[in-house]
């Protein structure tokens, strides 16, 4: 069945995952956070908190999983380097 949360939320992830759009995406939520137009007025700033969410969310989990890449390539090199 067609859930267009799940759409958004995959979409917007995505993005942010993707080097060559993660700071246009970053700016976008910044821009939304600071526009005074509510896209569905009836919930006010419930919308806001929940952008800001995801987006701590994904922000989080990318620095960490590049942190732990980070690791694995030091690793890696000393790895390569006691071996020879």
């Amino acid at each position: 069945m067609f859930n267009p949360i799940k759409l958004v939320y995959s979409l917007y992830r995505n993005a942010l995952r993707s080097s060559k759009y993660r700071w246009w995406i970053i700016g976008g939520t910044f821009l939304w956070l600071v526009s005074p137009i509510n896209t569905i007025p009836a919930v006010g700033e419930i919308d806001d908190a929940i952008v800001l969410t995801i987006l701590a969310t994904e922000m989080s989990q990318i620095a960490l999983e590049s942190v732990k890449n980070h690791k694995q390539q030091k690793d890696s090199i000393l790895t390569t380097q006691v071996t020879q």
